[in-house]
């Protein structure tokens, strides 16, 4: 059984797994599975932990992208305003 959890992922493996992760949804249940399940491929567990990764900065950085900017149109909102009133 060790042996099995070892041995090289195949190619066409990788290719069934990516087309398995293009279900939106599917593909974050299909990942926990990969990556924390005992009984998978080594490579495969490695791989899904590195793309739980890249989703995780990829939320890290949308959080702070969108607070940013949140606050960047709040400052172009009171701008506006002091502006709209100086013509008034």
């Amino acid at each position: 059984m060790a042996e099995d959890r070892n041995a090289p992922f195949s190619t066409g493996g990788f290719f069934l797994v990516q087309l398995a992760l293009m279900i939106p949804f599917v593909n974050l249940i299909l990942l926990l599975v990969f990556a924390f399940s005992g009984s998978m491929n080594v490579n495969l567990q490695y791989y899904s932990k590195a793309i739980l990764i890249w989703i995780l900065i990829g939320i890290g950085i949308t959080l702070i992208v969108g607070v940013i900017g949140a606050i960047a149109a709040g400052g172009i909102g009171v701008w506006l305003e002091n502006v709209s009133q100086e013509y008034r």
